[in-house]
């Protein structure tokens, strides 16, 4: 929803540069895939769970240090003369708790840009052999053999390490392992105890660890961005930024525009249904965006979200019935490519 040209060229930008984060990341899991052997999974389940858990880790940093840095440079384009209250209990401003020299945090709350600090890339090589200490020492015991495909490796080069904010990831952590196992080992025996073939429980198990895993990974930038602007008295919400092709639900979401203050990413819910409020599903690459005015445009295809609900839902039906008309008319609309490229 930015007001400016700047801030929609960078939208896009970080749009595109988490799907790249997505897109390298899928790379090394893919190379990590061939480690969960269907026939010996009680063996080689836990190996490849925490060498995967490592790997989405690091890309998670990856992801939020990229939507740290498009935050900053978001802000600077939308709010170029705003200088931010900080929020804290009580609502009041406090200007008595650090000495009259010290510099302010960093934070959208002191409307201050975070620090960078340059550092040398790592080479391809040195990425390679850290990879394989990794895996050695997830699999150190599990009897597996292996071997690395280096053209899995092909990192982005960094320059500098982003100041992000500080998140506990601690639960988030947990629940990986748990969300891993679930698709891998453990799914793969469920779906062969059901009387699926091998080779068919680990294709679909595939397709549901990269779903859960790149979840994981982009959450990094998401949460990151939900703490910058839930942190910023200057925003008065955000908007919902969708891929170019996003499922019926996604869609649904960005139709409302900028109505969200709290809770649009704090949790993920694979069914849309349950507790909580807006969702983040497995595959899903949606973002959010900064609203610092409600008098600008909607990023991507939101307007045409917006139209297509007013047309085919609003004052028609409501509730889980709106829902379920919207997901058929979406659907079939999606289908038939009678949807805006």
């Amino acid at each position: 929803m930015a007001s400016t040209a700047e801030g929609r060229r960078l939208t896009e930008a970080h749009r595109q540069a988490q799907q790249d984060v997505r897109d390298d990341f899928l790379a090394e899991f893919l190379a990590l895939w061939a480690l969960l052997d269907t026939a010996r999974l009680d063996d080689t389940g836990p190996g490849w769970v925490r060498a995967v858990a490592r790997l989405i880790v690091a890309y998670r940093l990856l992801s939020a240090e990229i939507a740290t840095q498009y935050f900053w440079e978001f802000r600077a384009a939308e709010a170029p003369d705003t200088v931010a209250r900080p929020r804290i209990p009580g609502g009041i401003t406090d200007t008595t708790s650090r000495p009259p020299s010290a510099p302010p945090p960093a934070g959208p709350s002191t409307g201050r840009p975070p620090r960078t600090a340059s550092v040398p890339p790592r080479s391809r090589a040195a990425r390679i052999r850290q990879a394989e200490r990794e895996l050695d020492r997830a699999l150190r015991g599990s009897g597996v053999r292996w071997d690395v495909d280096e053209s899995a490796f092909e990192l982005p080069e960094r320059r500098a390490t982003i100041e992000i904010p500080d998140i506990d990831w601690s639960e988030t952590d947990r629940k990986i392992e748990v969300d891993l196992n679930i698709a891998g080992p453990i799914g793969q025996k469920s779906k062969i105890g059901k009387g699926r073939r091998p080779e068919e429980a680990r294709d679909v198990s595939l397709v549901e660890a990269t779903g859960t895993a790149t979840r994981h990974v982009l959450t990094g930038g998401r949460q990151s961005l939900l703490t910058l602007v839930q942190g910023d008295m200057q925003a008065i919400g955000w908007v919902r930024v969708t891929d170019g092709d996003p499922c019926y639900f996604c869609a649904m979401l960005a139709s409302r525009g900028p109505v969200y203050k709290k809770g649009s990413f704090a949790a993920s819910d694979p069914r849309f249904t349950g507790p909580g409020t807006v969702k983040v599903h497995d595959h899903c690459a949606c973002t959010l965006e900064a609203v610092y005015s409600r008098n600008t445009l909607w990023p991507g295809r939101a307007q045409e979200f917006h139209r297509l609900w007013r047309e085919h839902i609003y004052r028609r039906y409501s509730g889980a019935e709106a829902r379920r008309q919207w997901r058929r008319i979406y659907t079939e609309l999606q289908r038939e490519g009678r949807l805006s490229a």
